[in-house]
């Protein structure tokens, strides 16, 4: 005899069971080897204080994160393209002049501003080179458009770059899928606007 408070728990079960096959049917799709590939490098400067808060998006999982996002977010277009994103030491800024846009990653402070403008003064060498800066670390909504404010205009009045904002992303939490799916987005979007290679391309076509 039955156990009626088992009941539920059946229900559940045979649920799972007329369902299942919708998860451990389908086949994972294999890419077409014949298709072309190319790999793209994404140049990244991170402008990270020694006071980066703990609580903070961490530079590595930033570069994990993005990098996956990316390769799903254009994995549906003709060319396979794998992203690779690659930090910046500033001492081999000359291995990315053909580099036509760069993102920094600041820490949200007085001194992640200073790095980022630095790092940006020394990288502008390369004619209409576009930057798009990111932040995390700030205590609030507020700072961090102080932040993106008061290094853009340094950017503008004294090295006449017009910086793309790319906002704050906070550490991964409930709204972090979302949000770095809109990252990745404006990024491939910058990247594919400013590419010297792009560029290139549709000069010769």
């Amino acid at each position: 005899m039955q156990n009626p408070a088992w009941r539920p728990a059946q229900l559940h079960t045979e649920r799972l069971a007329s369902i299942q096959h919708h998860f451990i049917d389908k086949r994972p799709a294999i890419r077409n080897s014949e298709t072309p590939r190319v790999i793209h490098t994404l140049p990244i400067h991170m402008a990270v204080t020694a006071g980066h808060p703990d609580n903070a998006l961490q530079p590595h999982y930033l570069v994990d994160a993005l990098t996956r996002q990316l390769n799903i977010q254009t994995s549906g277009v003709a060319t396979l393209s794998d992203w690779q994103l690659e930090a910046i030491p500033l001492e081999r800024r000359a291995t990315y002049a053909d580099q036509g846009f760069i993102l920094i990653f600041a820490t949200a402070n007085i001194e992640g501003v200073r790095l980022a403008y630095t790092g940006i003064k020394n990288l502008s060498s390369t004619p209409s080179r576009q930057f798009g800066v990111l932040f995390s670390g700030a205590h609030d909504a507020e700072f961090a458009r102080r932040c993106q404010e008061r290094l853009a205009s340094g950017a503008k009045r004294f090295l006449g770059i017009r910086l793309h904002e790319l906002g704050h992303l906070s550490a991964p939490g409930p709204d972090f899928s979302a949000d770095l799916a809109r990252l990745a987005e404006e990024v491939h979007r910058l990247w594919k606007t400013h590419s010297i290679h792009n560029q290139a391309e549709v000069v010769h076509t």
